[in-house]
This record gives structure tokens, sequence and C-alpha cells, in this order.
């Protein structure tokens, strides 16, 4: 219609703690290499965590999941938080605080100003913090939980009700605060809403994230036959030999800002979410747990129609790709159906599913696939399906749009941008699928000025400065081709600063990499 607002969202942010990758570079190598992140417990290990052997010695137990290396750290001051109230707080919150923090920091907007409002959309996992007793073994069993204020800590500091407002709350977020729950589909849901709330007016900018800590990590599963859950612990999509899917500890944020007003002021934008669908499977379908891919065909035509694109120009598909014996053939043939109606070319789209690599992540599933999908747009390059080697025979994949990559290949450039699918499905049958694009090249820029060269690192104690000089160091070694002049830039004016400080001076990222290497 004319006179409406350009309905695309660009990605100017994001940040994660996903199983073997803190970084975009660190996740980009494993799914680049196929590399799969699920671990797989032995029994002394299980027996050291504390893990009863009654549980861990029976035939039918499983011990795989995809892990974090470190939920416990958590600078509380920095955050406002007493010593008290972050021990009485889910690792699901507090990470999800972090990531937030540092997806609006790489954005360039660390908080609101200039009248800026930034809306959060937040979806939590199930708060076994509390729920299986954790909290009380571990935390309270010697403290005393009789007066009002602690019981109301535990109450908003493990709710999954209260990610969204507290994360508001201490980084000073003034837009709408809102959890999103859904089941498995509830992070992609939330890039949904933050985008409309975004085209409504609500906000200016948006963050969108979710966070899934399964406690403890160290333990595994029962295997149930005819469940979801994998026999042999392996998450394998698509495939001949596929028994189930295999779970996975993760949190991801991302911060979403009209692609028009992020052009306008000079953002980076690491992709373009050019058009999202969302519907229900109703009761088209066996059971309220089963998935109906009637429903899902229509996410996908929902979400190329608001695009305005059709499907023969989306040449990467990243799936929900569960692993599961009945999942992934009717989540095949709903994609199908939803092409066909565009396109009769066959094996032109590259299918992914990232849970191969890092297990499944719950309600952070959809956007652990989102940032793998920004990186392959960045990069240029179909990665392989981790753990694939024969498709599964209910597919039909020859003669379908699709094909399983084996190996890393160039996505050669066509006559339109890059374009990728994104699946995200909930039990429950609340679908969601986004259409994805490659950034536009940014405008040149006319240097007026000689490029700044010192480099500002901050944090709230000598400890936390340390910290965030080395990661600071081991990001500039990971990306040497970083433009310096934005670097500095943002370092000094798109962040949070604390008390602690230090600054580095270098002509390039490699001199002030070595430069902060010589500071620690």
């Amino acid at each position: 219609m004319s006179g409406s607002p350009d309905p695309r969202m660009a990605v100017i942010g994001m940040a994660f703690r996903l199983p073997g990758a803190d970084t975009p570079e660190q996740l980009w190598r494993i799914v680049r290499d196929g590399e799969i992140r699920i671990t797989h417990f032995g029994r002394e290990e299980l027996a050291a965590a504390g893990v009863p052997p009654e549980l861990y010695t029976r035939d039918d137990f499983v011990g795989a999941s995809a892990i974090l290396d470190d939920i416990a750290g958590f600078d509380a001051r920095h955050f406002g938080m007493s010593a008290r109230e972050a021990e009485l707080t889910d690792p699901q919150h507090r990470l999800f605080l972090e990531c937030a923090q540092h997806a609006l920091e790489d954005s360039g907007y660390p908080g609101e100003r200039g009248g800026t409002r930034i809306g959060v959309f937040a979806s939590t996992g199930y708060h076994l913090y509390s729920m299986q007793n954790y909290l009380l073994n571990n935390v309270l069993p010697d403290r005393e939980m009789t007066d009002w204020l602690s019981r109301m800590q535990v109450m908003v500091g493990n709710y999954a009700d209260f990610t969204a407002t507290r994360t508001s709350y201490r980084l000073g977020l003034t837009g709408p605060s809102v959890n999103v729950q859904t089941g498995c589909s509830s992070s992609l849901v939330g890039v949904q809403l933050a985008a409309q709330s975004l085209l409504s007016g609500d906000c200016d900018i948006a963050l969108a994230g979710a966070t899934a800590i399964h406690l403890p990590q160290v333990l595994g599963y029962h295997y149930v036959k005819g469940s979801i859950l994998s026999k042999s612990g392996r998450l394998r999509a698509f495939d001949a030999t596929a028994d189930g899917t295999v779970g996975g500890t993760g949190v991801v944020a991302v911060v979403l800002k009209r692609l028009d007003r992020a052009l306008a002021d000079g953002d980076t934008v690491h992709g373009v979410v050019r058009g999202w669908g969302v519907s229900n499977d109703g009761s088209r379908k066996r059971a309220y747990t089963a998935p109906s891919s009637e429903g899902q065909r229509e996410a996908i035509r929902y979400a190329l129609a608001r695009a305005g694109v059709g499907a023969e120009t989306i040449g990467y598909l990243e799936t929900h790709g569960t692993g599961t014996l009945k999942g992934d053939p009717i989540e095949f043939e709903g994609a199908t159906a939803a092409f066909r109606e565009d396109t009769e070319r066959t094996g032109y789209c590259a299918l992914g599913a990232v849970k191969a690599n890092i297990g499944h992540l719950d309600v952070a599933a959809g956007l652990a696939g989102l940032v793998k999908t920004l990186l392959v747009l960045r990069h240029g390059v179909i990665p392989p399906m981790a753990g694939f080697s024969e498709p599964n025979p209910l597919l039909a994949l020859d003669g379908s749009p699709f094909r399983i990559p084996r190996e890393a290949t160039p996505w050669r450039q066509g006559a339109t941008p890059r374009r990728a699918g994104l699946t995200s499905l909930g039990v429950g049958g609340t679908n969601v699928h986004l259409v994805l694009e490659e950034p536009p090249d940014p405008a040149p820029r006319t240097a007026r000025h000689a490029a700044p060269d010192v480099l500002l690192v901050s944090g709230s104690s000598a400890e936390a400065l340390a910290d965030n000089a080395r990661a600071l160091r081991d990001r500039l070694r990971e990306r040497p081709a970083l433009p310096i002049a934005d670097l500095v830039t943002t370092a000094a004016l798109g962040r949070t600063h604390g008390r602690h400080r230090a600054a580095v001076r270098g002509d390039r990222p490699g001199a002030l990499a070595e430069a902060l290497d010589a500071w620690l």
C-alpha cells in the first residue's frame, strides 16, 4: 500500500552462549566444519556430578546433552544485584541478562538515549533451578526463608513471567516488555512480535531473546520407546538412521530495528528479516502434540507473501530438524508443498539444521537457527548437515526442491540477494517461518578526519576489566578485517562503561590485539 512503512527488519546486534560457541566466529567454525557439540557423559563423570547410580546404570539411560562451559559466573554488582539476589536467581535469568546487554552493545545501543525506546521479547525454559529442588538443596538449607523478601526473590528470580521485565528494569529499557511462550517456537514468535512492535511504533529498537538452561547439565535422560528422544544419544536430522532428538542448553539474544532507519543511522546490519509468518495447526492433526504439514505449509506461505518473494529465490532452508521419526518427514512434506506453489525446480535449495550441531535448545532453538543462518548469509557458504549420511527414505528427496549438503560449498550469487528460510515449530502447533536476506552493501563513507586509534575497554571490577580485555583481544584476532574506525568508535560510544577502564592504541585490529595482550 502506498505510503506504508518498509516492513523489512535489520538485525543490528546479536550475542549468545551456545554449546562450544560464545562468538560468531566460534559458531561459524562449528557449522562450517560440521562439528557435533553434543557431549556423552561416562559413568565416572556422572558419578562425580552427583547423579545417583540407580539412574545412570539403567539400560534405558542415555547420558547425552549439549552443554555450556560455565553457567555459574555472574557479575551481580555490575547489574545492581546483591550476592543474595543473584544466588536465588535462576541461571536462565542471569545469562539472559548478560546476553541482552552484550547484544545491545553489539548493536551500538547499550541503552536508551535521545528518546529511543527499546522493547524486550523474551522466552524462558522450564525453571528447573527451583522445580527440581536444586535451589532448596543447594542454596537455601542454611538460610532463613521466612521473610517475605526472600520468598519474593525466589519467585521473581525463577518464574518465566519475569525474564523480560527484569531485563527492562536492570537495563533501563522502557519499550514493551513481554514474555513469549509457545514451546519450541517461542523465540522466533518473539522475533515476529518484536517486528510488529517496531512497525507499529511501539518501540524504536527491539531485543528478542531466549534462554534454556537445563539443570543439572551433566545428566541425560531415560529413553522411552515412541518418544521424541534419541535412543543412541545422537541427533541425525533427516537421516535414514535418525532415532530422535537430544536436548541442549543455550541463550541467544538479537537486536532488531527497521531496516530503513538502520541504514539511515549507519548501523551495522548482520542480516535482514524480510518477512514472517505464524500459524497454528488447529485440529488438523492426529493429536495435540503431533505436527501438521498443512499448518507448517501455511506459515511458510504467509512469510513468503509478506516478504514479496517467491520460493524459487530461497537458496537455503534452516529447518526445525529435530531428527525425530515422524517430525522430519512431516516438516519436509510441508516445506515441499509450500515451495511447489511457486516452482517445479528440483534440488536447488539446501537444507540445514543447527540442532544436528548443538542439540535441541528448547525455547532458544529458533534463535539458534537464526544466528546460524545470518552467518550462512554473511559468509556466502552452504554448510554441511552435521552427522548426515543417507536421507530418510520417507522424505522423497529426489524430485523435491531440496538437497542435503554433505560438505561446505560456496553459495553462488544469483540475480537476487541471497535469501534463506527459517522454520521453528512448537508442541501445541504454533509454527513460525522467517524469510531472511543478506544485508545490503553499506553506504560508502567519506573520511573527514584521521581514523581514531584509541580502543577503550572497561569493567565493573578489575577482574571484569581483565575478562573483557581478554575477550576483546580474542575477537580482534579472529576478525583481523574489522574496520578500525567503527571498532574504536563503538567501543567508546556504544558500550556501557564500568568504573575500571583501560585504553590501548593501534592502527589495525591485530595491533590492538597485541596491545591488549601486553596490557594483560
